[in-house]
């Protein structure tokens, strides 16, 4: 059971869902295909399979991180400490093995798709975002609700973004970074986000950003 999950894991990480067929997941595996529909029934229920099995351990992990963090910050917490509360167990996670680094891209690939994926990821995923909005709520009291929404959906697009290991920063830096510097990236992340987050919830949204560039791209008469 375990060479055939880790063999979709890998598969589905190279081809998307789309991409990936029972049939290439058995032959790589080394196992009937009958087999695969009897544990799994169909390739939805293989990748719901694949996708489970690690999520209860990086849930785990992460809500112990935001509870002893809440724990001990109180009415102190920083919106730099729940993001690093919450990114930093999985990506030491995610550095561990290739096969970590395979469910990482899977939920990449989930949390910039539409229908059925999604509701997926809401299904495995949902109860730690929920944690973190309510963790951002009560370190920005002030903020207006709606900018904790849209600060979630930044700080997590660009979380999955990546923990996706697309490679593209490697090739734009010519080598001089690389998508799988997990540490790399998480000490940078929060540090982003956490800058983003807080001048998104302070400032007056009436105010333009930059009047010059507000000028460039209002309606012409």
């Amino acid at each position: 059971m375990t060479k055939i999950l880790d063999t979709a894991e890998a598969i589905f990480a190279a081809n998307g869902f789309n991409g990936t067929t029972m049939q290439e997941v058995a032959k790589a595996a080394e196992a009937d295909t009958a087999l695969l529909r009897y544990y799994f029934t169909d390739k939805d229920g293989l990748f719901d399979a694949v996708l489970e099995r690690r999520a209860h351990e990086v849930n785990a992990v992460r809500m112990s991180a935001l509870d002893a963090y809440e724990a001990m910050a109180g009415d102190g917490m920083t919106v730099e400490g729940i993001i690093e509360a919450f990114t930093r167990p999985a990506f030491k996670l995610i550095a561990a093995d290739e096969g970590w680094q395979n469910y990482a891209a899977i939920v990449a690939y989930i949390n910039s798709s539409r229908g059925a994926l999604r509701e997926v990821m809401s299904a495995h995923f949902d109860v730690g975002s929920r944690r973190v909005i309510a963790l951002l709520k009560r370190a920005l009291p002030h903020a207006d609700e709606h900018e904790i929404y849209w600060s979630y959906h930044f700080f997590t697009g660009a979380f999955t973004f990546s923990i996706g290991q697309t490679g593209r920063i490697d090739v734009l830096s010519e080598g001089k970074v690389s998508s799988l510097d997990f540490e790399a990236i998480c000490d940078r992340l929060i540090v982003t986000l956490g800058a983003g987050i807080r001048h998104l919830c302070e400032r007056d949204m009436s105010v333009p950003i930059d009047q010059t560039v507000a000028e460039l791209v209002a309606p012409r008469a």
